[in-house]
């Protein structure tokens, strides 16, 4: 079976990092940490939100054709390597619609990809502290239609609304149970792919 990748998309402030932390805290899903040139952030931790990196590392990747999915944000780069999901039947991956499109067209043949967005009002994400350089940003970014993601989750209620909500899209069981990945169980492991491939790999070449 293919490796499954859930790319998870929203504008800044939307809770997309958080789902990521999610799934792995209570699924037990592991997550992509992406590679950036951008300066780390307050609060930030390199290596768990981002590996921060220069621009000769990036293209160093890309000399050895190990780039999963790019982007770039003004002068910021950012990606993801194949390296680093390979081994992992399921992982999860924070990224933008530019990447979510071009890990659709030219990897679906190695991996499934489940589009996830979170949908998050202008308004909460202000509430939550989102500069207005970054909310000014994300009225200029690339933008896919609705029926491009195979799920999108609500988060303009509560944390726990939120998480809720992320649950009902993960279970494939009545009473919500959450699931651990075990490497080496492969009962497990095609209980996992049963259960997350419903969401589908529908965007194969879609333009």
């Amino acid at each position: 079976m293919k490796p499954i990748v859930i790319c998870i998309v929203g504008a800044s402030g939307s809770g997309k990092t958080h789902m990521s932390k999610f799934l792995y805290e209570g699924f037990g899903i592991p997550m992509v940490v992406s590679m950036t040139t951008r300066p780390k952030r307050r609060n930030e931790v390199d290596g768990a939100d981002h590996k921060f990196v220069s621009k000769q590392v990036i293209e160093k990747e890309k000399k050895a054709d190990n780039i999963l999915a790019y982007t770039q944000y003004g002068d910021h780069e950012y990606c993801a390597l194949h390296s680093d999901i390979k081994d992992k039947p399921i992982c999860s991956y924070v990224i933008d619609e530019v990447g979510l499109e071009y890990i659709t067209l030219h990897f679906s043949h190695l991996y499934t990809i489940i589009a996830i967005y979170v949908e998050r009002s202008l308004e909460n994400r202000k509430l939550s502290g989102v500069s207005i350089e970054r909310l000014h940003r994300d009225k200029k970014r690339y933008t896919l239609p609705p029926e491009y993601y195979d799920v999108i989750i609500d988060n303009n209620g509560t944390l726990g609304d939120f998480e809720e909500n992320i649950i009902k899209v993960m279970s494939n069981k009545s009473n919500q149970k959450y699931y651990e990945i075990d490497g080496n169980s492969e009962e497990q492991t095609a209980d996992i792919h049963r259960m997350c491939t419903r969401y589908g790999n529908r965007r194969v070449r879609r333009k």
